[in-house]
């Protein structure tokens, strides 16, 4: 019998313990992220970009100013769209032809293998993106 009542203790500290170890969920959601960036302005989201792909892609500093001037370009055009807040199949349209032109700018400025890095990067957050997709239909 006391050796039960250990046992038991035993397990209820192991799970107490397992439970409170778990991360939090993090406080920033889907939503609060979209507000940000809709709050956000085109040279902020711009400057974003360039601090990422500067990370990612080891650019020289004249790398970076032209690519600075490209993400501000397109983040500028991409702005004209959020404010029109309509989604239909023109705008979206408008958005992949926006997204060449820049991949094809961004292209002249990385050196080739600058850009598979770059291309990849995209690929996974396309990725990342289906799989989110993905868990949002199954709740």
């Amino acid at each position: 019998m006391k050796r039960n009542l250990i046992f038991a203790l035993l397990i209820a500290a192991f799970a107490f313990v397992q439970a409170s170890a778990q991360p939090t969920p993090t406080t920033e959601t889907r939503a609060n992220r979209r507000e940000k960036m809709a709050n956000s302005t085109p040279e902020q989201r711009a400057q974003r970009q360039t601090e990422q792909m500067k990370k990612q892609l080891d650019l020289s500093a004249q790398q970076e100013t032209a690519v600075a001037s490209i993400n501000l370009k397109y983040a500028q055009q991409a702005q004209t769209l959020m404010d029109a807040a309509e989604r239909s199949r023109e705008s979206i349209k408008q958005v992949r032809t926006m997204m060449t032109s820049k991949d094809e700018e961004l292209k002249k400025v990385f050196s080739e293998e600058q850009y598979k890095q770059y291309d990849a990067f995209k690929d996974a957050r396309k990725g990342q993106a289906k799989r989110n997709r993905g868990q949002r239909a199954k709740r």
